[in-house]
């Protein structure tokens, strides 16, 4: 007759169940599991290799998949031979979705609040800002930024231990690019990797100091690092630990500009 859908054998209309099976496998199921599933829940009791003539999953992964639907609670078998499988209730597996939905979300939250706590120990994030707070992304910032500058590379330093910690890094920049080390005073220019420089006499360079958070609580800065004027990394130190704070705007293209217009070579001291 005219206007009639076309029926399977189960007497429902066959799009719905592939349109409930795409569904399912948007939703985070494997596609032979929502195969699989789809066809126990329409057809009723089936044996494995019905479900693999009804569904068309490979019979090889026909019992691999079964198990994995098992153990996720969508179905369950019977224990004589043969083995029946049935879909469990709908009630049943949705309550179960929902708990084990809300125990991940528990974790998931437990875990990122882990991760706050051990990457930002001192609760201190400024918005706007870029801010690690441990050696690795501290470390893993300044190396790979050393790396991708393509023009030039200013570090205006106040502390050795920079100098020292980034030594090989900034001598295989040196290689490629530009690399301006400025240095606070002689003493420290034999910490230096590269040939290094201090600001012009008259020019005073002491010690820098930025705000940590909203509070206007300020920290001494060991040294800042202007890749290719266009973007800065501060690195300060809160009670023995450091905090790095990165930036990219205009104002790097300025300041980078106003030092290198400022500075001399200088040889370490003796």
């Amino acid at each position: 007759m005219k206007g009639m859908a076309v029926m399977t054998d189960t007497g429902m209309p066959e799009d719905p169940l592939l349109s409930i099976q795409q569904q399912l496998i948007s939703s985070g199921m494997r596609e032979y599991e929502a195969k699989i599933y789809v066809t126990i829940f329409s057809r009723g009791i089936l044996t494995a290799f019905e479900i693999h003539e009804f569904s068309g999953v490979p019979r090889g992964r026909v019992y691999d998949v079964l198990n994995i639907l098992e153990q996720k609670g969508f179905i369950t078998r019977s224990w004589e031979k043969p083995v029946y499988y049935t879909a469990e209730p709908v009630e049943k597996v949705s309550l179960r979705l929902v708990k084990e939905t809300l125990n991940n979300l528990e974790r998931m939250t437990n875990c990122l609040n882990e991760l706050q706590d051990v990457c930002y120990p001192l609760e201190s994030k400024i918005v706007g800002v870029h801010e690690f707070q441990t050696d690795l992304a501290i470390d893993t910032q300044i190396r790979m930024e050393l790396k991708r500058s393509c023009k030039e590379v200013l570090i205006l330093c106040f502390d050795a231990r920079i100098l020292e910690r980034y030594a090989d890094d900034i001598k295989e920049a040196a290689k490629r690019i530009p690399v301006y080390v400025v240095v606070k005073d002689k003493e420290m220019a034999k910490f230096s990797p590269i040939k290094c420089y201090m600001v012009k006499r008259g020019t005073p360079m002491t010690t820098m100091e930025m705000p940590l958070s909203s509070r206007k609580q300020r920290l001494p800065v060991l040294a800042q690092f202007y890749y290719d004027r266009q973007g800065t990394i501060a690195i300060l130190e809160h009670q023995g630990q450091k905090i790095c704070l990165g930036l990219v705007n205009n104002v790097s293209v300025f300041v980078a500009q106003s030092i290198l217009q400022n500075i001399e070579r200088v040889e370490p001291e003796e």
